[in-house]
């Protein structure tokens, strides 16, 4: 679950910034600028519609247009949408703060700023989000980690509301559909929904929750996996355990 790369060009087409962070993806600029250039060609052209997100292979491109400016992601296709938007929208935040005069920006060259690389690639890989709060993070995940050890739960994730996945020893599957009803808590309004649970096909039990901290305005999702054998009134005991456990760490 990777944000491979991301870009930044003007309407024209003309990439004025790159900045690569997986080697997972080869490409060369000059012809991935011509194929964005023609994407959004047809879609305002043809379809009369902006296009926001595009899937394929396994990859997603995101994109938002400010202004004359045209900031796109390339990510896995699994990569939580919810968390990429945020990720556009601080970087596009970032660069206007940064670059308020657009006269400064020419077509032909691409910005080299070495201290706009640090922040960009803070806020691509959530760093910003762990940094905030990193020593709750890091007595959450030491219990999740005990409780795991002790054989209480089998799998466990804690998820931004954002969609950062600030940590998780979930499988794939799981972690992934965690994340689409993250997308979809947003998507209807309903973020507060206090807790989710389903059983999977081999009996095994997925428990979330929201854990709301708020004279912090810090909250974020738990995501427990229980073993078939555990009774449902034993893993929402568990839970809510956890819940507060969570709450008197801070």
């Amino acid at each position: 679950m990777n944000i491979h790369s991301l870009f930044i060009l003007k309407k024209s087409g003309t990439c004025i910034y790159s900045r690569t962070f997986t080697d997972e993806i080869n490409y060369d600029i000059n012809l991935i600028t011509p194929f964005f250039s023609a994407i959004f060609s047809f879609s305002e052209n043809v379809i009369s519609r902006k296009i926001e997100v595009l899937e394929m292979g396994g990859l997603r491109f995101l994109f938002k247009i400010i202004d004359d400016y045209i900031f796109v992601i390339l990510s896995d296709s699994n990569v939580s949408i919810l968390f990429a938007n945020t990720r556009l929208t601080k970087t596009s935040d970032e660069f206007f703060e940064r670059f308020p005069n657009n006269d400064s920006i020419v077509d032909y060259q691409e910005i080299e700023d070495e201290e706009f690389d640090k922040i960009i690639d803070q806020l691509i890989t959530g760093k910003d989000v762990i940094f905030e709060n990193e020593i709750l993070y890091g007595k959450i995940i030491k219990l999740f980690r005990d409780l795991i050890s002790k054989n209480e739960i089998i799998g466990a994730a804690v998820l931004s509301l954002d969609g950062h996945i600030i940590y998780s020893v979930l499988p794939d599957e799981i972690l992934t559909r965690s994340l689409k009803e993250l997308e979809i808590r947003f998507s209807v309004g309903t973020v507060n929904l206090p807790e989710l649970f389903y059983s999977l096909e081999n009996g095994q039990k997925v428990f979330s929750k929201l854990v709301e901290i708020s004279w912090k305005r810090d909250n974020f999702i738990i995501v427990m996996l229980f073993e078939s054998g555990v009774p449902l009134g034993m893993a929402e005991m568990t839970l809510n355990k956890i819940s507060k456990a969570i709450i008197g760490l801070i």
